[in-house]
């Protein structure tokens, strides 16, 4: 076995280090250099579980059943979700208890059976086991890339144009956009490869995290062949709506607001042209102490040599074939599958590893990303039986009948923003919503490209600033930063995206566009 296969490669962190994010997803986390917080993690840990068992209480008084007309009952998992987040900074027990309390409100004294029944049906779903295949073969491509020396190439070849931390921030961000046909392959490409060297200069992970979060899923909808506008054109198409998946494309891509606002941020904020504030300052703040500290020992990867690296481009072969095996064979899953293949023949091959040693690397990473696994197992729980509650009909019921046309498109973003925050449906919501709101549209005389983009928009913004997101997760396991820490310091730029939004739309009501 040669040295890459043996011991962490330059620039790679320890099984530890790799696991540690990772594992902050069922716990408190902490800055470095803060304390912790005004509370101590017993406290809002006792704080939670007592909101928690008066939430359990007052929910038996809601109706009961399947077919119930449960109204404002039906908000109550998904606003339980986020304050015990908020309040316990605890993610994992955070799904699973509201997911509990949803089963609870519908099944009553056999809710447990009832949850139970609910994890196999969710966990034998095909589209379920298709997404927790593709988290499980992201981790082996990301333990790949790190163990074997692929992410520390190509930061060494990014560093001979990230000649400081500004351009370093830059190629981040343009790096994350160029991988913008899967908002997976961006976070954890880009996320592994570029937050060692980002931190080199001095720029904290949260920093990294924040700017894929601002490019990956929003240049995704802004690539007519990423993977999530071609789904929503599609679903256009299959409802009735133009005669094409690339003509509804381009109608419905001028409205795509809060994507364009939020790649801008991250470009912006990537070369430190807009100003790094609220908790991501204090980030900055504890990495400048650390570097002072520690002097030329600080939190640099690539200091010093521990081998012999492969060439950077045997990082863009797997890259390279997620692209084309998910542009020909249609099946993102089998591009990463195929990607970890090519790399493990490329690299052995190359002499760089042995056929056990590749494995091995392979199996560490499916191993860091399996809490991971269990969390979005949990998440499908929650939204099933926040679906069984009627959540999303119920929000469409209440926004429909009281609207003039040409507000739609911003009531419909601003109902579903917020909605997505609490509880990220993403592709679920647009799969059960975009029929509804292209018949919707056309029936009281809206903007149907508008509407299905102002619907677009919220997801993308859940998928951005929500504490829910799958690609949220993703990118702070590639990164390495605790979930809440990078929601937090996430959050701030994601919801100025927002607000920008929320004046374009503002603005096509104004003018009764497409009206």
């Amino acid at each position: 076995m040669t040295q890459h296969s043996e011991a962490p490669a330059k620039g790679a962190e320890t099984t530890d280090d790799r696991t540690a994010a990772v594992a902050d997803t069922t716990g408190a986390e902490t800055v470095a250099g803060e304390p912790g917080g005004r509370f101590s993690p017993g406290q809002r840990a006792i704080a939670g579980y007592t909101g928690l068992l008066v939430l359990f209480l007052v929910s038996l008084l809601a109706p009961s059943g399947e077919g119930a007309a449960y109204g404002w009952w039906s908000l109550l998992p998904a606003v339980t979700l986020f304050g015990f987040i908020l309040t316990t900074h605890r993610v994992l027990e955070g799904f699973l208890w509201s997911g509990a309390l949803a089963t609870l409100m519908v099944y009553r004294g056999s809710f447990a059976t009832a949850w139970m029944d609910a994890l196999y049906g969710q966990l034998t779903d095909p589209d379920n086991i298709s997404l927790l295949v593709l988290l499980t073969a992201i981790g082996g491509l990301i333990g790949v890339f790190e163990q074997m020396g692929l992410a520390a190439s190509f930061a060494q070849a990014a560093s001979k144009l990230a000649r400081g931390p500004r351009a370093a921030g830059l190629i981040t961000a343009i790096s994350s956009i160029l991988l913008s046909n899967d908002s997976y392959l961006s976070a954890s490409g880009v996320g592994v490869s570029m937050s060692p060297l980002n931190q080199r200069y001095g720029l904290p992970r949260t920093f990294t995290a924040s700017i894929l979060r601002s490019t990956g899923e929003t240049a995704t909808t802004l690539n007519p062949i990423g993977s999530t506008s071609a789904l929503v054109a599609g679903l256009m198409v299959a409802a009735g709506y133009g005669a094409s998946e690339m003509s509804v494309y381009f109608e419905f891509f001028p409205f795509l607001f809060y994507s364009m606002a939020a790649v801008v941020i991250g470009v912006l904020l990537g070369a430190r042209i807009i100003p790094v504030f609220g908790p991501m300052r204090r980030d900055f703040e504890a990495e400048r102490a650390i570097r002072a500290e520690r002097g030329a020992e600080t939190v640099s990867t690539d200091s010093a040599e521990t081998g012999k690296l492969p060439h950077f481009l045997n990082f863009l072969v797997p890259v390279a074939v997620v692209i084309l095996a998910t542009l020909l064979l249609g099946q993102i899953q089998l591009g990463f599958i195929l990607a970890i293949a090519v790399t493990g023949v490329l690299l052995v091959a190359q002499r760089f590893t042995t056929i056990a040693g590749y494995v091995d690397s392979v199996v560490d990473g499916m191993k860091d990303i399996f809490s991971l696994v269990i969390l979005m197992a949990l998440a499908f729980v929650l939204v099933h039986g926040i679906s069984m509650l009627g959540f999303t009909e119920f929000v469409v019921d209440n926004v429909s009948g009281v609207i003039a046309p040409q507000w739609l498109p911003l009531i419909i973003f601003v109902v579903f923003g917020a909605t997505e925050m609490l509880v990220t449906l993403n592709w679920s919501l647009y799969i059960l919503l975009t029929p509804v709101l292209v018949q919707l549209s056309t029936q009281i005389g809206a903007s149907t490209p508008a509407t299905v983009a102002a619907l677009l928009s919220a997801g993308t913004f859940g998928v951005s600033a929500a504490i829910s997101s799958d690609v949220g997760l993703l990118t702070a396991s590639a990164t390495r930063v605790p979930l809440y820490r990078h929601w937090i310091t996430n959050l701030p730029y994601q919801l100025i995206a927002a607000v920008l939004a929320i004046v374009c739309f503002a603005v096509v009501g104004l003018l009764g566009v497409g009206v």
